[in-house]
């Protein structure tokens, strides 16, 4: 059973906070050291000095500690007076129109992962350490979980159409408009917690976030709060639950445009093209399964590849059901990246070579903005059913096969516990 429930938030007040694009920023692991920087200088109070704090060490987490105690000390963050859910909208273009998308920002339950909750990537544990010590110093959750559940009835949409009041937040964040409701009434929040109790969600983003959650409960299960972890839950069925691609980026690579052909044949039919041909066939939603791009900079070639190897996969995935053997990204990640440029994604020495690229501009921009790589490969991104489907056979997919667009941002709503 999922059990989600109100609380008492802390959000930037808007009496002192005039422009929440100087405060609020995106999670920890997408920000680059040069953007980190910038954030710094936007605001004293910008959200970064919690979640991504640039001091060494241990320090950043005293720091990030003493930043939160002092801003809810003179009145930077104020506390949601009554217990409330957060209903947020995120609305963007896409492919020409406005999308508005829906999610729901609530605390949840924590319960070990495959019951309630469904994993669909793998993790780093070093990832998990630097989290847990912010969580440990600051006792708040600072960022959010991005989950997402299957229902059809659009019970979060409905309560969303019931709002009358002008919201709490309202800023435009890298073309991405966010509003956000403080919900109160005891009705609406059963509602959504009816609509909940029976849901399964799998995680999008924060993996690692919610493990950290699940250690620190487990370590301190008499400290009250620590029970429950912030989440935001968007619904698959809602139209702005968007899946984009993760292609990847080989350096490192000595192979010459015929060697790399060659490794290719046993698996794959080729066919030879430019850059921009191939990115608009592999952006054709209708390509058929298997398909990947190759772009060799040396040479500048493209290749479009259609994996034909399709009898070998049992064999070779043998443990994973049918949805994760025909996984574009363990497709590339075995047939392409292991045989061809010998880059063993579960060896840590060889993933020094590999670099991801991904966002939410054309892959061709993608791609200009980028340097220091040899070879581009260009994947496929799994649909939200095979993501589904995977993750609720208890199985995970490599890390990095995803990216949810558009992103939950962090100092929407803090949670602190511990009280």
């Amino acid at each position: 059973m999922t059990n989600v429930s109100p609380f008492k938030g802390w959000r930037y007040n808007n009496e002192l906070i005039k422009d929440f694009s100087n405060v609020i920023v995106p999670p920890y692991d997408v920000i680059t050291t040069d953007e980190q920087n910038q954030y710094y200088e936007k605001s004293p109070f910008n959200y970064i000095r919690i979640n991504l704090n640039r001091l060494p060490k241990d320090e950043r987490y005293y720091d990030a500690a003493g930043s939160l105690t002092e801003w809810k000390k003179n009145g930077v963050l104020t506390e949601e007076p009554k217990n409330a859910i957060y209903i947020l909208s995120q609305s963007f273009m896409q492919n020409g129109r406005m999308i508005d998308r829906v999610g729901c920002i609530c605390a949840l339950e924590l319960t070990e992962l495959g019951q309630a909750v469904l994993p669909h990537e793998q993790t780093i544990e070093k990832h998990i350490d630097d989290r847990y010590h912010l969580m440990e110093s600051t006792h708040a959750n600072t960022g959010q979980i991005f989950m997402t559940y299957q229902d059809d009835d659009m019970v979060l949409e409905n309560i969303f159409g019931q709002l009358d009041s002008d919201p709490e937040i309202n800023v435009n964040l890298d073309d991405v408009q966010y509003k956000i409701w403080s919900v109160t009434d005891p009705l609406l929040i059963k509602e959504f917690q009816n609509g909940m109790s029976n849901k399964k969600l799998v995680i999008a983003d924060g993996h690692h976030r919610y493990k950290t959650a699940l250690r620190y409960y487990k370590q301190n299960a008499k400290i009250n709060g620590a029970e429950k972890v912030m989440v935001t839950v968007v619904n698959s069925s809602n139209p702005g639950m968007n899946v984009l691609p993760t292609h990847r980026l080989l350096s490192g690579v000595t192979l010459s445009i015929d060697e790399i052909k060659k490794g290719l044949k046993p698996n794959f039919k080729l066919q030879e093209m430019d850059i921009a041909s191939l990115v608009s066939h592999l952006e054709n939603n209708n390509i058929s399964k298997g398909t990947i791009g190759i772009f060799h900079k040396v040479s500048n070639t493209s290749l479009l590849l259609n994996f034909r190897s399709w009898r070998c996969l049992n064999t070779v995935f043998k443990e994973q059901c049918g949805a994760s053997q025909q996984l574009e990204t363990n497709i590339l990640h075995h047939f392409v990246l292991n045989e061809v440029f010998g880059i063993d994604t579960e060896d840590q020495e060889k993933l020094k070579k590999l670099s991801y690229m991904r966002g939410n501009k054309p892959t061709l921009k993608l791609l200009q903005d980028e340097s220091g790589f040899d070879v581009a490969c260009f994947v496929q991104p799994p649909s939200l059913d095979e993501i589904f489907t995977i993750a609720q056979a208890d199985e995970t997919m490599p890390q990095k096969s995803t990216f949810f667009f558009p992103k939950i941002y962090s100092g929407l709503v803090t949670r602190c516990f511990g009280k």
